[in-house]
């Protein structure tokens, strides 16, 4: 057999009988391997239905071993004869007439005659490479008109003539095995054409999951809508995204339909095997009976008692540094998941898992820069706001101030003897104190009041729409705070105190920000003058 063709085997038969009559070039359009196979079955069947068949069988040896031809007709009235070989026959005298075909016959060409004198067939195919989808593609024909059949006949084999009966004799169950074949080949193009219209369909859903999840750009919708989606075009009970980080105990539940609420939401990953086997193979984990299934038995109570039958696992996004691994899963209280469904899960996640991988990095990237602008203008000790962010917010708060003719305070205060605490207890002790100090600050402002580390051991707070008396009140209320009770975050412990100076904005009097932080400073030097652990200017 020569290895490769530019023409199919039924373009050069039909091309060779074509140069005899147009009308020997007729064939019914086989474009699937399967309808091929179909197709010849029946005419087996039907030629073992007739009594002391006589004539001609002509096959490939893929179709042959197929439908058993050998050893159904090796040894009886019909001549067999495998392309390519010289015919097997009772007949020793038409088996040594017998010579090769002078059409060349290609090693993926099938081929399937039959002609005796109650019916005639041809069916003839070239099955090619796969295609883009991964399917072996088929281009082929068949008839059963007896003159072609006789004609194809003799094209593939020299001797065909010594083993053909009349053409003119083939008629007698030519009429019921065509209707049955074009009812078969019909039947097939139905099963095809509504395989077409499944296939659109579910190009179209997918085309409506990728469109709405692209209308989003957080993480956590794009995933929402996504199981949304996808939740309504197969139905399951529970549809869920859930993302696993190499070498974690914890997987997370990124996304459910179940509910819009759940983020992040933290599971047992030696609760859920079946995770655990797509990870590690890659691929996707389908379990049709959580009872039964070696994976899932030892948790079907659990199952159980979750109203879950049927699982699907199926990867989007595996091993990104980034956005870790992401698993689409499915579960379903009755019954099992299609290998239609099966296939669509799987497309839509491989669709949608570029988009998804995307979502995801992005909203990591904006995490990042967000934690980079908080760096920026936040103190590294103790969490509050950097000297720099405060003079920005206080110009800000000032300008405001003066154009409206609103209330603006300012208080600063520091640590009493703090320079004492280091030497005595370390400078390791002083920051823990310096922390707390932060920390007891935070719980006594208002919504409103801004507060920083100044520098060293000194805090400054801004408080917006408040007078000189209200700031009295809230730099007492800080100092008591801070002396309530002593600091536990060192060896021993030890009591701190803070004196507090307050400034007031004064439109009248006071040109930028610089004055109403000189009036708080002059307070807090005041205080530290009259002994410490108090408030500058008193309360009047």
């Amino acid at each position: 057999m020569n290895s490769s063709t530019s023409r199919n085997l039924l373009e050069r038969v039909r091309a060779a009988a074509a140069a005899l009559g147009p009308e020997l070039a007729n064939f019914a359009p086989v474009i699937e391997g399967e309808v091929y196979g179909a197709l010849s079955r029946e005419v087996v069947q039907c030629l073992q239905g007739v009594p002391e068949a006589e004539g001609l069988l002509l096959a490939d040896a893929k179709t042959s071993q197929a439908l058993g031809l050998s050893a159904a007709f090796g040894h009886g009235a019909i001549h067999f004869v495998l392309a390519g070989e010289k015919p097997t026959s009772p007949e020793p005298a038409a088996a040594e007439k017998s010579a090769a075909a002078p059409l060349a016959i290609m090693e993926n060409d099938r081929l399937f005659i039959i002609a005796t004198k109650h019916f005639s067939f041809v069916l003839l195919g070239t099955e090619e490479a796969e295609n883009a989808g991964g399917q072996d593609e088929f281009s082929g024909g068949w008839s059963a008109d007896s003159v072609v059949v006789h004609e194809a006949a003799r094209l593939l084999l020299a001797d065909a003539g010594t083993l053909l009966p009349p053409a003119e004799a083939a008629h007698a169950c030519a009429g019921p095995l065509t209707m049955r074949l074009v009812a078969l080949h019909a039947q097939s193009l139905v099963t095809r054409h509504r395989s077409i219209a499944k296939d659109k369909d579910d190009l179209s859903a997918v085309l409506k999951i990728l469109k709405a999840i692209s209308a989003k750009r957080r993480a956590h919708d794009v995933l929402l809508v996504f199981v949304q989606q996808i939740a309504k075009v197969v139905p399951a009970d529970r549809c869920s995204v859930v993302r696993v980080w190499g070498g974690e105990r914890f997987g997370h539940v990124l996304a459910s339909h179940e509910d819009k609420n759940v983020h992040a939401h933290n599971i047992e990953l030696e609760r859920y095997p079946e995770l655990y086997r797509a990870m590690n193979t890659r691929s996707t984990v389908v379990i049709d009976d959580v009872s039964a299934h070696s994976l899932t038995r030892p948790f079907a109570d659990d199952l159980a008692t979750a109203n879950i039958h049927a699982l699907l696992v199926i990867p989007i996004v595996l091993f990104d540094e980034s956005v870790g691994s992401l698993f689409l899963r499915a579960a379903r209280s009755e019954g099992h998941f299609s290998q239609e469904e099966i296939s669509f899960f799987e497309i839509v996640a491989e669709a949608a898992g570029n988009a998804i991988e995307r979502a995801q990095l992005f909203e990591n990237i904006q995490a990042a820069n967000e934690h980079l602008e908080r760096l920026a203008i936040t103190d590294g000790l103790t969490g509050l706001y950097n000297h720099r962010h405060f003079r920005g917010r206080l110009d800000e708060e000032f300008e405001r101030g003066q154009r409206y003719n609103l209330p603006l305070s300012c208080l600063i205060f520091d640590v009493d003897d703090f320079k004492a605490i280091n030497d005595a207890h370390g400078h390791l002790c002083g920051d823990e104190i310096l922390r707390e100090v932060a920390r007891r600050t935070l719980f006594c402002i208002r919504n409103s009041d801004f507060v920083a580390r100044y520098g060293g051991e000194e805090f400054v707070i801004i408080l917006p729409q408040t007078g000189l008396k209200g700031a009295i009140a809230e730099a007492e209320r800080l100092r008591s705070a801070i002396a309530a009770g002593p600091f536990t975050g060192c060896s021993e412990e030890i009591s701190v105190t803070v004196s507090v100076g307050a400034g007031t904005l004064d439109t009248q009097a006071m040109n930028d920000c610089e004055d109403i932080l000189r009036a708080a400073d002059k307070a807090l030097y005041e205080a530290k003058a009259a002994g410490k652990n108090c408030v500058y200017p008193t309360a009047r």
